[in-house]
């Protein structure tokens, strides 16, 4: 059956008990006693998108183990990407070693010679743990900006992820 009128349904079944107070016919329920949705789509065309318009509750119905990993990927991902801005950022001032900088240059961030060391940068920025010997100095206003940028996004970001 092709029907594209969407129904929605409920597979508990009303039943004719009388409660002490109240209308005398049971509600169906949205959620099973167990934690189980009671709500079937059935005769939906593209009942894929549906679940990319509604991302919220895409989420909500979604498995723990696969929260658990857009979750940990949300994270990492936000760490790698503005650890390679942080490291583009360092190529453009002439940070890295290959460039061989001379004994009087300062860096944008110090301590930050590979992608590893600004991947480390950007987590330790993220994750608000404090700097050991990675910083960001006052020479480049760009990194100043770029910090500022990273924590106010990673910010928003965790607002709607946690």
């Amino acid at each position: 059956m092709t029907s594209s009128t969407k129904v929605f349904y409920s597979q508990t079944t009303q039943t004719e008990s009388r409660p002490l107070m109240g209308t005398g016919l049971r509600r169906r329920r949205v959620m099973t006693k167990d934690g189980r949705s009671n709500v079937r789509m059935e005769h939906i065309a593209d009942k894929r998108f549906l679940y990319l318009k509604d991302l919220w509750t895409t989420f909500i119905d979604m498995q723990w183990r696969y929260k658990l990993v857009l979750f940990s990927a949300t994270f990492a991902g936000t760490w790698f990407a503005f650890g390679v801005v942080w490291y583009l950022v360092a190529v453009a001032h002439g940070d890295l070693l290959e460039f061989e900088p001379p004994a009087n240059h300062t860096p944008c961030v110090m301590q930050v010679h590979t992608l590893t060391g600004a991947f480390l940068f950007s987590l330790e920025s993220q994750t608000t743990i404090g700097y050991g010997f990675r910083y960001i100095s006052e020479e480049c206003p760009l990194a100043i900006v770029l910090l500022i940028t990273q924590l106010v996004l990673t910010t928003i970001m965790e607002i709607f992820i946690t």
